[in-house]
This record gives structure tokens, sequence and C-alpha cells, in this order.
């Protein structure tokens, strides 16, 4: 058996609070993409499509933060990891919010990205271990709170602000409110050695994950950041896409929080499968345009238990290892490279389309889970 490492540190109560405030912002972050697309395309003129490619240059960004952690970890800095996060965080906002050209507007995008990254691995990581046995259901506790955020920032598109860029000066005005608990947070963790997959094994199953991975990010990315733009296609209003987006977070928040009790006697495993199945199930029926609105709705259930119990079966697998981080940047690279296909795709098919390509997708990582099962318990 070969190494991995396992962490023995106890969280303090300032600490786990920052953690949930962190996660509450970078929800917020990601969820304000959606409904923030059918005005970047008439503010800047774009192709339809073409303004989901801020979602893209998000997860580039935050492929950089995810991997910054590794070499950051040697250094003294890394004592103010999460400070600096939230830093780029605003900056990004502000980048966005000011909307003096499309690329300035993906450069934020960027920025703002790679905030998100380095916080959600690192904060993932602390909780991961952070709580004993209590562990797995903590992290989901984690990501409830990120749909809390979720859940909460698409409503700013509701309000007629005299200028469209004011939600993200609000969120960056959050963030500047919280940058100075967030320089008092220290993320890193303490290493022990414990038990993981033997080295033939191990790279293996380290690929399929970063497979497994990244096509569950893009499935959530995708669904994240095209779901006001399919329902418009089909005929629901605006406003009406703005709010089935919000209680699509809605329910992504309850899910996350009806599953801690079961991932405490449940292996992660056997819920990032169920996740699969039923997230793949909803996109095929989006497909029925009257009943669509609804299924967006219910898919904010299916897919927010993935992210955590796969990040739980991870961890479980490697430990909060720097092959972590290599494994969730490769995921990101998921989060990145596929709404921006489904950009390109849009055009020759249709934005109704949008709802079965990413069903697609939903479908190989259903596929890829099963083979990691198997190949983990040969």
């Amino acid at each position: 058996m070969g190494n991995s490492v396992l962490y023995s540190r106890r969280l303090s109560p300032q600490t786990t609070a920052t953690g949930l405030l962190s996660f509450a912002v970078i929800g917020a972050s990601q969820a304000m993409y959606g409904p923030a697309l059918p005005g970047f395309t008439e503010a800047f003129n774009l192709q339809p499509g073409a303004a989901g490619m801020i979602v893209s240059a998000h997860s580039a960004g935050a492929v950089i933060g995810v991997l910054s952690t590794v070499p950051l970890a040697r250094l003294a800095v890394a004592r103010y990891r999460v400070g600096v996060s939230f830093a780029f965080l605003l900056a990004g906002a502000l980048l966005i919010g000011a909307e003096m050209s499309w690329p300035l507007v993906l450069l934020g995008g960027w920025v703002l990205g790679i905030g998100f990254g380095t916080l959600a691995l690192g904060i993932n990581s602390l909780y991961a271990v952070g709580y004993g046995r209590r562990s797995p259901a903590m992290v989901n506790l984690l990501n409830a709170i990120f749909g809390i955020g979720g859940m909460l920032s698409p409503l700013l598109f509701l309000v007629d602000f005299a200028h469209s860029g004011t939600p993200f000066y609000i969120f960056a005005g959050v963030t500047a409110v919280l940058l100075p608990l967030a320089f008092m947070m220290d993320d890193r963790l303490p290493v022990v050695s414990v038990d993981a997959p033997r080295p033939g094994k191990r790279r293996g199953i380290l690929l399929a994950f970063m497979v497994l991975l990244g096509l569950g990010v893009g499935v959530e990315a995708s669904t994240v950041g095209y779901a006001a733009t399919y329902l418009i296609s089909v005929g629901v209003s605006a406003d009406g896409a703005t709010t089935a987006t919000s209680f699509f977070f809605l329910l992504f928040m309850l899910g996350r929080l009806a599953i801690i009790p079961v991932s405490m006697r449940v292996k992660s495993n056997q819920i990032v499968l169920g996740s699969l199945l039923f997230t793949t199930l909803l996109l095929a029926v989006a497909n029925i345009g009257l009943i669509a609105p609804v299924v967006v709705v219910l898919l904010g259930a299916s897919i927010a238990i993935y992210f955590p119990n796969c990040f739980n079966w991870l961890n479980e697998v490697f430990g909060a290892a720097n092959d972590t981080a290599y494994m969730m940047a490769g995921a990101l690279v998921g989060g990145m490279l596929i709404p921006a296909i489904v950009a390109q795709i849009i055009p020759l098919v249709g934005e109704m389309a949008i709802m079965g390509i990413i069903a697609g997708v939903s479908l190989l990582a259903l596929v890829m889970a099963a083979l990691i099962k198997v190949r983990l318990a040969e």
C-alpha cells in the first residue's frame, strides 16, 4: 500500500463561521452569471450563446486558483490565502460590474474565478478533515451554504437598477465587508500518513476521478449558466427564467441540507451515482417545453448533492493532499471546456437543444462513476 494523507486538526468556531460565509459568497458569484447572460448579450451585441463564455473564463480562473494552493502551501504567505482570495473576488466583481467592454468583463470573470477556485479547494479540504467522523456531513453543510448564496444572488437581477452592473457592485461590497475576517482565517492543514491505493492502481483511478469531476462540474456549470437562456428559448419570460433560477438554487440548498444526515449512513459513491442518474433523467425530461421550468427547478436538488459527495469520495480514496488539488484542477477544466463547447454547438442546433446536450454529458459522467466504483472494488 502507498501513502496518502490524513489531517487531525479541529476547527475553531471562528474558522467554521468564516468558511461558511466564504461559501455563501462564492455560491452567490457562480449563480449570478446565468441571469446576467441576457444582459451581456444585449449590452455588447453578442451572438446567441457567446455570453456563456464568461462561465468558461470563470472556470479558467478557478483552475489557476486551485493549482496555486500547491506551491503556496510551502510558503508563509499561505497563511493569508483566504484573504487574498477575497481580494480577487472583489477585483473581479468590480471589473464585471463596470461593463466597460466585453474583454474586460471576461477578465473580471477570470479574476473572480481565481478567488473562487482557491476558496473552493482550500475550505472544502479543511472541512473534509476538520471534524472527524462528522467531516462528510460538514462538507455537505458547507456546500449547502454555497446553495444559499446561489439562491439569493439571482434575486438581485429582478430589481430594476439604473445600471445593469449594480448586482456585481453589491457583491463586491459584501466581499469588502468580509475581507478583514477572511485575512484572519488560516486554511492550511497539518499532515500525517494513512493508507491509499497501491501505486500501480493509483494513477488510473486518479485519471478517472479527474474525468469524472470534469464531466460533473461541466454539467453543473452548464446548467447554471444556460438554464435561464434555455427557458427563455421555450417561451418563458426573462423574469420567469430568473425566478426559476432562484428556485433552482432553493432546491440546490435544500438538497444539500437533506443529504447531510444521509451522508453519515450512505457511502459517498452511492450518493454520487444516484445524483448523476437523476440529473441525467431530469435533463432529458427538461426538453419537454411545457414542464421545463419545473424540471429546471428540480435539477437543483439532484445536481446539488453531486459535488460535495464526489469530493468526499475523492478524499476517502486519496486524502486531502496535493493530488486532490490536481484532480480539482482537472475537474474545473471540464467546467471551463464544457460550457465553451455548448456555446459552440448552440448556434448549430438552437437554444432549445441546450438541455439535451447537457444530458449527454451527464450520462458520460454516470458511466465514468460506475467504472470507478468497479475498479476500486477489484
